[in-house]
């Protein structure tokens, strides 16, 4: 399940325009995810910059990979 951290999110939209489901969408106060529609290919979780995207707390690792 894909988790958003809000307090950590800066709501830039990046992670929208690269999921290829268009599972995330931003509503006028937060981002969101349709779990339904997210395949749990982790594009987000590896480009956000804020590690706000968390994939059962798997993003640590994943964000490891970008150094």
């Amino acid at each position: 399940m894909l988790k958003i951290e809000l307090a950590a999110c800066l709501s830039c939209a990046g992670c929208i325009a690269l999921c290829p489901e268009a599972a995330l969408f931003l509503t006028s106060d937060s981002l969101r995810v349709n779990q339904g529609e997210c395949t749990l290919c982790c594009l987000c979780v590896k480009f956000c910059p804020v590690t706000a995207l968390v994939i059962d707390g798997k993003v640590r690792l994943l964000n490891s990979e970008k150094e």
